[in-house]
């Protein structure tokens, strides 16, 4: 059944990735590109969830976010797509994500800020095209995590990059806690042993995904609170409610 759930995925999957990224780069252009973009990837993510059969149960207010940065936890591909089917994002991807297959070009019609640590400058650069996201009261989303992780010792400790652009903008964070169904969970965690290609495909053979969304109360940044800091007590926050689960 694995396989035959796979033979019908893909060519689905192939056909709805074609036609929404070529209407996507048709309309994408002139004024309001950018907002079109956002909603083009809600509706993508919508119909991709569908067609692999993930069910995203939502706990928590996502109607009153008004811009700003969503931090979740990340333990595999699919988060992307949970995330992508709950709230219109811009995207913060590793640069590297510009050379996946699919993922990576699909990933372009979102007009993502590429997060790049290669260098403090490049770092900088990042942080600086999200802060003017957040300040036109769009939300960015970030793994502060940085990789993926099985989450058994709880979460890894946070990259502070992203989070001097929530101080600089005058914005907040939205934490958000990513659980999978422990039926699936084993599969569906990506320690970056495997290549990204065969954990698609061992992905693509699930039956069904059940994942719930916790969506956390905002944080604001403290006075005088440098990144460090305030990243540490998001993490904490985080932390805490991902072992709880």
């Amino acid at each position: 059944m694995n396989l035959l759930r796979k033979i019908f995925r893909i060519p689905l999957f192939v056909l709805w990735f074609v036609c929404s990224s070529t209407l996507c780069r048709l309309t994408n252009h002139g004024s309001n590109a950018s907002e079109r973009g956002l909603w083009w990837t809600l509706i993508w993510a919508k119909v991709t969830a569908w067609i692999f059969n993930l069910k995203v149960h939502v706990k928590g207010d996502v109607e009153n976010f008004k811009g700003g940065l969503i931090t979740a936890n990340h333990q595999c591909a699919l988060d992307i797509l949970v995330l992508a089917s709950t709230f219109k994002i811009r995207f913060a991807p590793k640069a590297e994500m510009r050379r996946w297959p699919l993922i990576g070009f699909m990933t372009q019609c979102n007009d993502p800020v590429w997060i790049d640590r290669s260098t403090p400058s490049k770092a900088k650069i990042s942080a600086e095209a999200m802060c003017r996201t957040m300040k036109a009261g769009k939300a960015m989303m970030v793994f502060p995590e940085g990789t993926t992780s099985d989450g058994k010792d709880g979460l890894l400790p946070f990259k502070s990059t992203s989070f001097q652009a929530v101080i600089d903008s005058g914005t907040a964070v939205l934490p958000v806690v990513i659980s999978y169904d422990e039926k699936c969970r084993s599969r569906l965690q990506w320690t970056g042993n495997t290549g990204f290609l065969n954990h698609a495909w061992d992905v693509l053979g699930l039956k069904k995904t059940e994942v719930t969304v916790y969506v956390l109360n905002l944080i604001q940044p403290l006075a005088d609170e440098d990144r460090k800091a305030f990243a540490a007590r998001v993490y904490d926050i985080m932390n805490q409610k991902w072992r709880s689960l």
